[in-house]
């Protein structure tokens, strides 16, 4: 297929709004992808106790300048919590420990915690379909489409 140049232009500019917006939805549905992946590792491996680790998790997309960036945390991010240490807001200190295995003393003693890489795990399930759906969201822009 061969276009003229201000048909390609045109084709561009009425693509730009559309293309950030397809992009952003593609973004978000692998934070909910891995944020899920995660959450179903953190139910067995680390076995769920309480439940405070898995509702700590969170995959989400952050503007930094003009890139944005798909992210999966856990763990909190509140430096002080208002409802008490118990509450599901609180942080969940040991989501690191959890994640990427250390020495602990919550038990009264110190113990090794082996790494369980709940998040890694989730995030290298679904980073293969993150491309192609990036792919999709500018195919569907180029062509006037949005992704839904």
């Amino acid at each position: 297929m061969s276009i003229k140049i201000q048909e390609f232009e045109k084709i561009i500019n009425e693509a730009e709004g559309r293309l950030i917006m397809n992009v952003r939805s593609s973004l978000i549905k692998n934070a909910f992808r891995m944020e899920s992946k995660a959450k179903l590792n953190a139910t067995s491996f680390p076995k769920v106790v309480t439940g405070r680790l898995r509702s700590s998790i969170q995959g989400s997309v952050i503007q930094f300048g003009e890139d944005e960036f798909l992210i999966l945390r856990a763990g909190g991010q509140e430096r002080e919590n208002p409802r008490g240490p118990y509450s599901e807001a609180a942080d969940v200190v040991y989501a690191a420990i959890q994640e990427f295995g250390g020495t602990s003393d919550m038990a009264g003693g110190a113990a090794f915690i082996r790494p369980k890489f709940y998040l890694k795990r989730a995030r290298d399930e679904v980073r293969p379909r993150v491309e192609p759906d990036l792919d999709k969201a500018v195919e569907f822009a180029l062509k006037g489409r949005d992704l839904r």
